[in-house]
């Protein structure tokens, strides 16, 4: 069975409601709670984000899940205390789509300094939202996916792959998804909980990456044989 030690907290779903229903993504129909996540998920994941900072496996937080983060309402106030927790060295980056992102709210976020990227969703929210974030250093990048270079979130929704095949980042690295609610998942395309292996309440160094269903049916290589239990369920 392959089982890896988890080494980061690599991505935290603020909140998994978004404002727009796409057909490329999960969230529209979304098997599970559409919630933000709480203060108190929140500070947990801190915790354990800064002790993998601490210890050198960790080098980047990803603010962003399957909703929209601008969304939650203390969204830039959550950013600024990532900042403060995890220190000057430590990569924030998010994706969003932009329709929420304002003067107001991209010069407040200058101090947590985050590396942005924005989808191409909505043009006409997007171009806007990308102007504003040129102006205040903050956009990493644009991205045009779902068309050029797209996934169909390992077979949770209808959609096609031109995406190039490549190595997987997340279960042989020891990397996890934090949701919403604050399940721990192997992977950031765990849409339906599939691959959850504890809470942020439990001590993840107990805890460890695998691989689970959606692997056999993602884009990417695991990078370690796919071990099958019952029922088809991956060990």
């Amino acid at each position: 069975m392959n089982k890896f030690p988890i080494t980061a907290v690599h991505q935290v779903e603020m909140t998994s409601r978004c404002n727009l229903r796409c057909r490329y993504c999960p969230s529209p129909n979304l098997p599970r709670a559409k919630m933000d996540m709480t203060e108190e998920t929140w500070n947990q994941v801190l915790y354990w984000a800064r002790l993998y900072v601490r210890s050198g496996t960790q080098v980047e937080l990803n603010l962003a899940g399957v909703g929209e983060s601008t969304m939650h309402p203390r969204f830039v106030e959550w950013a600024m205390q990532a900042r403060t927790t995890l220190g000057d060295k430590v990569a924030l980056t998010m994706a969003t789509n932009g329709l929420l992102i304002t003067e107001e709210m991209a010069a407040a976020l200058v101090p947590a300094r985050p590396l942005i990227w924005v989808s191409m969703h909505r043009p006409e929210k997007a171009g806007p939202a990308i102007e504003i974030l040129k102006k205040y250093r903050l956009l990493a990048g644009v991205s045009a996916d779902p068309s050029l270079s797209a996934i169909n979130w390992a077979g949770q929704v209808k959609w096609f792959v031109s995406a190039p095949r490549r190595t997987c980042q997340w279960v042989i690295n020891g990397k996890v998804f934090v949701m919403a609610d604050g399940r721990v998942s192997s992977c950031c395309l765990d849409a339906d909980g599939s691959g959850v292996l504890g809470t942020v309440w439990q001590d993840l160094s107990k805890l460890s990456t695998k691989p689970y269903k959606l692997c056999h049916t993602c884009d990417q290589d695991v990078g370690v044989p796919l071990e099958v239990e019952e029922e088809g369920a991956v060990a």
